[in-house]
């Protein structure tokens, strides 16, 4: 217990088991005491606080645990010794404890600390198994963080160097012929096992996540189209925005073509549809209507511009000559403000009726 050292325990043992010795008043009143712990420990305060010096050792008799250690050193009788009042307080409190004990087990109270002890076990190997699972955690963070780290330096060296990434990830390149970048056959999936340990997003993710897309696609038109039972063309065609899963047979040929280029495939193909579905008569006639009214509205806007010489781009500030008109300034008649029209002159005199003047 904090406060009481070994020497003042000890001292305090050997004090009661003096008493127990020599005072048969003591030693009586303990042989004859209840079979209850909280009588013997009763006791052993009362005799405790005789001396002075033994105060702080009364602790001890506040836990149970060394309560019971205290009187067990006091009771034990060791070879040789046959005193009688040992004895007979040794007997008292063997019997003491062996009341107490069956007391005890009948409440249940030695399945409760086994449970106790089997929590306690539990919530111990729990929190190893916790502290295991974060220190594998932990490691796992810092060799990740480190290869990604790695990763990122290898990327960043392969282009400034104007290598193909593909190349250096999958060990191929989607592009072929089309790509723009180096492939060197000693760089060949140099990093293929580095982006899979960081979790890059290689061709071959893209690629895999592509085709999940589709598949889900597929299923939800399959879907739709089994529960309204429809043949519609337009509604098989396109459901919900998205294209039937035809448009999606015809794209699996292309899989390891990348979507800018199926992009401008497509768009060729258009212009090229186009060019074909056009008249080739009636468009010369037609470029040649539009080119004709574009001449003459320029023409027009052309001569309007040069007439009136306001705004023109071509003629600096500093070169213009100013017309001598700009810097006279011309007089103006002011108009009074009272003064009368002609029509109420001549209606000076005169009544005005609903049918007019009169």
């Amino acid at each position: 217990m904090k406060g009481v050292g070994k020497a003042k325990k000890n001292a305090f043992i050997a004090f009661l088991r003096d008493a127990v010795s020599r005072d048969d008043a003591f030693a009586n009143a303990l042989a004859t005491t209840t079979k209850e712990y909280n009588s013997w420990s009763k006791l052993c305060r009362e005799r405790g606080r005789i001396d002075a010096a033994h105060a702080d050792a009364l602790r001890l008799l506040d836990s149970k645990g060394h309560m019971l250690n205290v009187i067990d050193r006091v009771c034990e009788r060791g070879e040789g010794e046959s005193e009688e009042n040992l004895a007979k307080v040794s007997e008292a409190w063997e019997s003491t404890k062996k009341v107490q004990r069956g007391k005890f087990e009948k409440s249940g109270g030695a399945r409760g600390v086994a449970e106790a002890r089997l929590r306690k076990k539990e919530a111990k190997e729990r929190i190893n198994a916790t502290r295991k699972e974060r220190e594998a955690r932990e490691s796992r963070d810092k060799e990740l963080k480190a290869a990604r780290v790695e990763y990122a330096a290898k990327v960043h060296e392969a282009r400034s160097a104007g290598a193909c990434l593909d190349w250096l990830n999958m060990g191929r390149c989607r592009f072929a012929e089309d790509c723009q970048f180096t492939h060197d056959s000693m760089s060949k999936g140099i990093l293929k096992q580095l982006a899979i340990t960081v979790g890059a997003e290689t061709g071959d993710v893209k690629k895999e996540r592509n085709t999940a897309e589709k598949a889900e696609r597929k299923a939800r038109a399959m879907a739709l189209r089994g529960a309204t039972g429809g043949t519609d063309g337009v509604q098989d065609d396109v459901i919900g925005g998205q294209t039937s899963s035809s448009d999606d047979e015809d794209d699996d040929g292309d899989d390891g073509v990348p979507g800018f280029l199926k992009i401008e495939r497509a768009r060729r193909a258009a212009e090229a549809l186009l060019s074909t579905n056009k008249s080739k008569k009636a468009e010369p006639s037609r470029q040649t209507q539009k080119a004709k009214h574009f001449n003459e509205k320029q023409l027009a806007r052309k001569q309007t511009f040069l007439k009136e010489g306001k705004n023109q781009p071509l003629i600096k500030r500093g070169l213009k000559r100013v017309s001598e008109s700009v810097h006279t300034v011309r007089e103006k008649k002011k108009k009074p403000r009272h003064v009368d029209s002609e029509r109420r002159k001549k209606r000076v005199g005169k009544e005005r009726t609903f049918f007019g003047d009169v």
